[in-house]
């Protein structure tokens, strides 16, 4: 279960369970309503499938939305670049003709990622957060000016 206040629109997410849509669909939020409660079921999101093959969007109960883990495909079909097989990928910052170019690492921490800020001519860096879920790093990416719009 994801809480609506951790979405933003545009967050991609996992059904967990058969609602609108069958358990495993992959969806991208549309609208957030975390005022919508019933019983224990604590907001409603409007969600589209990924694969754009339903009219939606649809609504679904928080409870029944989770986040899609962070994986090395995920980070290779969205232009990071793996420095060591499976465990660490950058994506620069800025432009590489810059003396000091910035950079985003991601990195595999036991059995999670962290997001750092790291500069490439120096050894200094800034740990951003660490996540498990595709919509973490969407929501760094959106922080920091960048297209946050990620393909699964």
């Amino acid at each position: 279960m994801i809480k609506p206040e951790d979405l933003r629109t545009g967050d991609l997410v996992r059904v967990s369970r058969d609602c609108a849509f069958p358990k495993g669909t992959m969806c991208v939020v549309s609208d957030i309503n975390p005022l919508k409660v019933f019983n224990d079921k604590k907001g409603v999101v409007s969600l589209s499938a990924i694969n754009d093959d339903d009219d939606g969007p649809w609504g679904a109960w928080c409870c029944n939305v989770e986040g899609i883990p962070v994986t090395p495909e995920i980070l290779n079909k969205n232009d990071f670049k793996e420095e060591a097989v499976g465990e660490y990928y950058t994506k620069p910052l800025d432009n590489e003709e810059y003396s000091l170019v910035r950079y985003l690492a991601v990195e595999r921490k036991s059995g999670n990622w962290a997001v750092f800020i790291k500069y490439c001519s120096l050894y200094d860096y800034a740990l951003l957060r660490k996540i498990k879920y595709i919509h973490e790093l969407q929501h760094i990416l959106w922080a920091l000016g960048l297209n946050a719009e990620l393909k699964v």
